[in-house]
C-alpha cells in the first residue's frame, strides 16, 4: 500500500472512530430526543451531508480494491528482479548475479576443443531450510551448442561438462547444480573447408 493509500486510509479509519463516539454520545442520556431528532433532521436536509456520505463510500470502495489487489510497487519489483545464485561465504551469503553465472558457464564451454560458440541459460532456485555449511541455491545450467565438423558429440559435451563444473566448483563453490547440454548445430566439413582457407 502506498503512501497516499495509507494516508486515506488513516483519515478514514479517523472519521469512522468519530462517527463512532458521536453515535455513543447520542445513546448517553445526554442530550433531549427532540434536539437529536431535530439536528439530524436538519443535517439530512444539507447537500454537504450528501456529499460527505458520497466522499466516504467512493473512499470504501477504493480502499476495498486497495485490500483486493496485490502487494506494493516495492513487493511488485522484488518479485520481478532477476533471481540471484546464493552460496555461502566465511562471513555470510554472497549474491552472484544469474547473467554472471551464464557469461562464465558459456567462457568455460567456449574453451573446449570443438566448440564453435556456446550460449548458456540459468536458473536459480532457492533451496528450502539451507544450512549455513551448504550453498543456498540449487543452480540449473542449459547449455546450447554448436560444434565443428567432425567432432564426436558425446566425447565434446563430457569436456564441456566437466570443464564448466570445474569453474562453477572452484570460482563458485556451487556444489548443487545440475548442467543439461544441448547441440544446437554440428558444422559441415564444407564449411570447416573454408575456414581453413579464409
Amino acid at each position: 500500500m502506498g503512501y497516499i493509500n495509507r494516508f486515506l486510509l488513516f483519515l478514514y479509519t479517523l472519521a469512522i472512530a468519530l462517527a463512532a463516539l458521536g453515535v455513543i454520545v447520542l445513546c448517553l442520556p445526554v442530550f433531549p430526543i427532540p434536539v437529536i431528532l431535530n439536528e439530524t433532521a436538519f443535517v439530512l436536509s444539507r447537500w454537504e451531508t450528501m456529499a460527505g456520505a458520497a466522499l466516504v463510500f467512493i473512499l470504501s470502495v477504493h480502499l476495498l480494491a486497495c485490500s483486493f489487489s496485490g502487494g506494493s510497487k516495492h513487493e511488485e519489483k522484488k518479485e520481478q528482479e532477476p533471481e540471484a545464485v546464493v552460496v555461502h561465504g566465511a562471513g555470510g551469503e554472497v549474491r552472484v548475479a544469474v547473467s554472471a553465472v551464464s557469461s562464465l558457464a558459456e567462457k568455460s564451454a567456449a574453451k573446449v576443443h570443438g566448440v564453435e560458440n556456446a550460449n548458456a541459460k540459468v536458473e536459480s532456485r532457492r533451496a528450502a531450510g539451507s544450512q549455513s555449511q551448504a550453498p543456498a541455491s540449487s543452480v540449473v545450467i542449459g547449455l546450447n551448442l554448436e560444434l565443428g565438423a567432425g567432432q564426436n558429440v558425446a566425447q565434446v559435451s563430457d569436456a564441456v561438462r566437466a570443464a564448466v563444473s570445474e569453474q562453477m566448483n572452484e570460482v563458485l563453490g556451487l556444489s548443487d547444480y545440475s548442467i543439461d547440454i544441448s547441440i544446437a548445430e554440428i558444422a559441415g566439413r564444407e564449411a570447416a573447408k573454408k575456414s581453413r582457407v579464409s
